[in-house]
């Protein structure tokens, strides 16, 4: 895996290699193991690498083609000897061939009808010197990222800010986006938290000419899938066991030891049981890695969830018989000690504070015993377990009454909704359109002031970019949740600096979410059972008690005692934010400062209380951090002139 940086010049002037060694300079974080640049006639381009797979030791981007294409690549190709097979090439003989070089070559062949085939994440630049065009392409999940700006003189992109503002462009807060950052908006998955600079969008890609022209397309989409029809429900939970092990064992691919994010949940324990198998066959452990609260808490939980993954986890590996479990306690790991470290990796603010402390030290834990490639679990809920009630309302539609009715009957009896509440969530609320109420609700858990939001034009912005601010189960989420977050990639390649270790996710497979979109939607509701498809491919292979519990882990459940333990130090850093101006015009600091002094002695299990300190109090904190950050982190450059 690699960063990646390029600048093409569109007025004359030479790109200069001394340039590209500072954009090299300041990746260097994402690509500590080697870094490379290549100037040519009005084109650069940038290489840093981190050696994850065990080809990745051949790799020396950028690389040159056959057809004299060069290529820049932050990838992973899992799917390799399918593409090396389309080539004619054998993966014997490809032994010393990095991935940038097999798609290269497939690019060269195959043109822009290449990406469809990659499975896998990438962000790739090509450069072809015979028609002088630049193409930049991105996976269809946005899991790796590239970022782009263009003025009249240049054009230039980069994996991260950094590598763009060490070619001049300028580091200029976009409000508007912070605004939506604050507020929980992340459908604009263009524009970035820095004016002028923008994402490639995932399943696009980008073609730039030698004048500055720019064309981009969408190369895949899930309306493209394949209906996929099998002649029984066992078949079908069949087809998913044997499509997601492919994945797995196709991710498991690597330079380092592997292992697991596991909780008690059916995403991350199907993949690590499908990991386990494998290694087992090779007589190997996995080692996997599971956040849990302080030994002996016992606090009150919101109902429907459970807060310690230990009985579930326990009963996993004891299934399994080759697993090795760390637990990562809660409480031994801050949650704001590190915002400033990750901030230099992310350049941007930071969602889940809460999350923070335990998910690094996670990570670090699973370095310090070797393990750099962990395979998880996240984008489950939207493939393999996706729970399917969002249907209902499409079979009633379609005039399918009966099977509406039963889906009804079972929703209600599956959750916590009575009759008439789940009649509610599932035909009404979805049909209805949103009430503009006051408060938005973006205000119980946001602490962005008020004023500063109207001036942003907050529920303007959402109503364009249809962003629903209220938790319905309308048709297309299930679409929208394939990428739900806008900065998804920006966020692993910090996660992948920050720690060194690398989360892979099987469950993001192409081929994994093309069969979970094809089968009939009926097949995760079928026999009466929610989620049903998962529950019986893993059947046998995953204990009971995890295939029928229908409760939900709650990440980081003892996160108010610890926060309690910091209630001092927060109202430190209040105080600290209340010096700066910006901070003072876009962070509701007199809600935060309240929140601290009428700290309540009871009910953090209420949704209220939740959003109140959980949502709002840290969430604010650390965007207040973060425009600290950029205040400190923006100080007037020196002026170089060499690309202005």
């Amino acid at each position: 895996m690699s960063g990646i940086a390029g600048l093409l010049r569109f007025d004359g002037r030479a790109v200069r290699a001394h340039d590209l060694g500072r954009v090299a300079n300041a990746l260097r974080q994402h690509g500590p193991d080697r870094s490379d640049v290549f100037a040519g006639e009005g084109i650069g381009l940038v290489h840093v690498l981190m050696r994850m797979t065990p080809e990745d030791r051949f790799d020396r981007q950028p690389w040159r083609g056959a057809s004299g294409a060069l290529i820049a690549a932050d990838l992973r190709l899992d799917n390799r000897d399918d593409v090396l097979a389309s080539l004619g090439v054998s993966a014997a003989d490809a032994t010393a061939w990095p991935d940038s070089r097999v798609l290269l070559a497939a690019w060269e062949q195959f043109g822009d009808d290449v990406w469809p085939k990659v499975r896998g994440p990438f962000a790739a630049a090509i450069w072809c010197p015979r028609r002088r065009v630049l193409t930049l392409a991105r996976d269809p999940l946005g899991l790796n990222v590239a970022m782009w700006h263009r003025n009249e003189q240049f054009f230039a992109f980069s994996t991260m800010p950094s590598g763009l503002f060490a070619l001049d462009v300028p580091r200029e807060l976009n409000e508007e986006k912070l605004a939506d950052f604050l507020v929980l908006n992340h459908a604009d998955h263009a524009a970035t938290i820095y004016r002028r600079i923008f994402r490639v969008l995932p399943a696009h890609v980008m073609r730039v000419a030698a004048d500055g022209a720019v064309t981009q397309r969408r190369f895949w989409s899930p309306v493209e899938i394949k209906p996929v029809r099998l002649s029984s429900d066992q078949a079908y939970g069949e087809g998913l066991r044997d499509c997601l092990d492919r994945a797995v064992r196709r991710q498991m691919r690597s330079a380092h030891g592997i292992g697991s994010l596991l909780s008690g949940g059916l995403d991350s324990s199907s993949v690590s049981a499908l990991a386990a198998r494998a290694l087992g066959e090779k007589n190997e452990r996995l080692a996997a890695f599971t956040g849990v609260p302080r030994p002996g808490f016992a606090g009150v939980l919101p109902a429907g969830h459970y807060g310690d993954e230990t009985p579930y986890v326990r009963a996993i590996a004891a299934r399994a018989g080759n697993i090795d479990v760390t637990y990562i306690h809660n409480n031994e790991h801050g949650d704001f000690a590190e915002l400033e470290r990750f901030f230099i990796a992310l350049e941007g603010p930071v969602r889940n504070p809460t999350n923070l402390g335990w998910v690094l030290g996670l990570l670090r834990q699973a370095r310090a015993q070797g393990r750099r490639v962990l395979l998880g679990g996240l984008h489950g809920n939207a493939t393999i377990s996706w729970s399917g009630w969002s249907q209902t309302l499409t079979h009633l539609k379609r005039g399918r009454f009966i099977k509406a009715y039963r889906q009804w009957q079972l929703f209600y009896r599956h959750t916590s909704c009575s009759r008439t509440q789940a009649l509610q969530r599932l035909f009404l609320a979805p049909l209805l359109p949103a009430r503009r109420r006051a408060p938005s609700p973006w205000q119980a858990h946001s602490a962005i002031r008020p004023d500063f939001a109207g001036a942003m034009g907050i529920d303007r912005r959402a109503r364009d970019l249809q962003h629903d601010f209220h938790d319905r189960l309308r048709p297309g989420e299930r679409t929208a949740a394939l990428a739900p977050v806008d900065y998804a990639g920006d966020w692993h390649a910090a996660e992948k600096a920050v720690t060194g270790v690398e989360v892979r996710d099987p469950t993001a497979d192409l081929d994994v979410i093309s069969y979970c979109f094809g089968v009939p939607p009926e097949q995760y509701l079928a026999e009466g059972i929610d989620r049903s498809l998962i529950r019986r491919a893993m059947w046998g292979l995953l204990p009971e008690q995890v295939l029928t519990n229908r409760l939900s882990g709650l990440q980081a459940a003892d996160w108010y005692e610890k926060l309690a333990g910091e209630r001092g130090e927060l109202a430190r850093q209040l105080k600290e934010l209340d010096q700066s101006p910006l901070v003072r015009r876009m962070i509701d600091l007199p809600r935060l400062a309240r929140a601290l002094e009428t700290w309540p002695a009871s009910g953090w299990h209420r949704g209220d209380i939740f959003q109140e300190y959980n949502l709002a109090l840290t969430r604010g904190l650390a965007g207040g951090r973060f425009l600290r950050w950029f205040e400190s982190a923006n100080r007037p450059q020196a002026l170089t002139g060499n690309l202005t």
